[in-house]
């Protein structure tokens, strides 16, 4: 063989060997790793949040009456009391309320309502707050501030205020304005939560069923357990 394509082979053979002695490099495959991921944990006031849902609904479930439980009394939470004539059982229209009655009207369009709700234990805001914000759902003829009457009583030996407004009844800032309205709270301290029993509607329905509401309030009962 001439001695050039010798020295040209030896070139190339050793360019070969050479070349292989380098392994190929490798990208690095990620590995999974052997820690599974927690689960993200609510925080304690989402599960607050939800006691308290399940609370409301367990409240509206035991303290709301779907239908009259008997038509000769008036029946709320542990109390009852003769039903008066012409005090009609109406279904709440809210969740709120444990009771409610239509009361007959003196004349057409005039009826008056009374509905009953109890606040949860520690609930139910200070009477003066209460009274101020049930002042300003009136107002006087002249368009000015009115005044509540206020005494106290025991409803079932309870202590229990009275608070009386009467005016030009705006409501909670509705539209619509009843005129001569007269609004009647009986606000009984209970230990298991207030009792707010309000009766509302025009001063000459309310005037006409003052005496069976007086005698609602003196004959209220706690109901005996069987």
């Amino acid at each position: 063989m001439p001695r050039n394509e010798t020295y040209i082979l030896i070139l190339l053979l050793g360019t070969h060997f050479f070349g292989c002695d380098k392994a190929p490099e490798h990208t690095p495959v990620p590995q999974a790793t052997s820690e599974q991921e927690q689960p993200t944990q609510a925080p304690s006031d989402a599960a607050s949040f939800l006691n308290q849902q399940r609370e409301k609904v367990d409240h509206e479930a035991k303290y709301q009456p779907k239908f009259e439980i008997d038509p000769h009394w008036v029946i709320f939470i542990n109390f009852k009391s003769p039903k008066p004539d012409n005090w009609t059982w109406t279904t709440p229209r809210s969740n709120m309320r444990i009771a409610n009655y239509i009361l007959a009207a003196v004349e057409e369009k005039d009826e008056a309502e009374l509905s009953i709700i109890q606040f949860d234990k520690g609930e139910g805001g200070e009477l003066h707050k209460n009274v101020e914000r049930w002042k300003k759902q009136f107002r006087s003829s002249g368009g000015g501030p009115v005044k509540a009457v206020i005494t106290k009583t025991t409803v079932a030996d309870l202590p229990t205020t009275i608070i009386e407004i009467t005016g030009e009844y705006m409501g909670m800032g509705g539209s619509w304005h009843r005129y001569n309205h007269t609004m009647l709270i009986a606000l009984i301290e209970y230990e298991e939560g207030n009792l707010f029993l309000k009766l509302l509607g025009p001063k000459n329905t309310i005037d006409a069923h003052r005496n069976k509401w007086n005698s609602f309030l003196e004959n209220v009962t706690f109901i005996e357990e069987n």
